[in-house]
């Protein structure tokens, strides 16, 4: 089976009263996988931002090969003594379509497909206290939309209006989510991946 090519994109806003963002996002190629992460530093402002831009630190050169699990397990170490974050990561094979997923907090995970997918974290803070963690796995269709987001944007809302835009590139969806739904009081980002 030949590799799936995938559009991906991540936007993020920052709160309407700091000059920083406590959310981040990592989108790294690894030969035939995509490894993404987004990452919300606790609350907001300078504090938020050093705690997301110290995973994002760790994820860069941390071993992304192994398991989902042990990634999440080192960055909960890293974070330690910082304001902490609530974290999703996800590996997708982009020739045959598998995703791994492993999430702690409240950052939201759906995949937009003929039945739409959303996973549900395991409680906790990374850096602070984790729940026992548990790798799911599901294998993605050709033309399913992968969506995460922070708690910037509300969790209960259904996107597939937005999402299923003809011809919108996956940084035109990030970008009206943020824009549209996104709350002023919060930082807001959004990863958005079509396979």
């Amino acid at each position: 089976m030949t590799s799936r090519s995938t559009d991906h994109a991540f936007v993020v806003r920052v709160h309407s009263d700091e000059e920083v963002s406590g959310d981040t996002g990592v989108i790294k190629q690894l030969g035939d996988e995509l490894f993404i992460a987004l990452v919300d530093g606790l609350g907001h402002g300078s504090e938020a931002h050093i705690a997301a831009a110290g995973a994002a630190k760790y994820l860069d050169g941390a071993r992304l090969k192994n398991s989902l699990i042990d990634i999440m397990q080192g960055l909960h170490k890293h974070l330690k003594g910082t304001r902490c974050a609530v974290v999703a990561l996800c590996r997708l094979n982009q020739r045959t379509g598998m995703l791994n997923y492993v999430g702690v907090g409240n950052i939201s995970v759906k995949i937009y497909a003929p039945k739409p997918i959303r996973f549900v974290p395991r409680e906790g803070i990374v850096g602070y206290i984790i729940s026992t963690l548990r790798e799911e796995t599901l294998v993605l269709s050709e033309g399913a939309i992968l969506v995460l987001h922070s708690d910037g944007l509300p969790a209960h809302l259904d996107f597939s209006e937005v999402v299923s835009r003809q011809g919108s590139s996956a940084r035109d969806i990030a970008e009206t989510l943020v824009s549209e739904f996104g709350k002023k009081d919060d930082d807001a980002s959004c990863i958005v991946v079509k396979v």
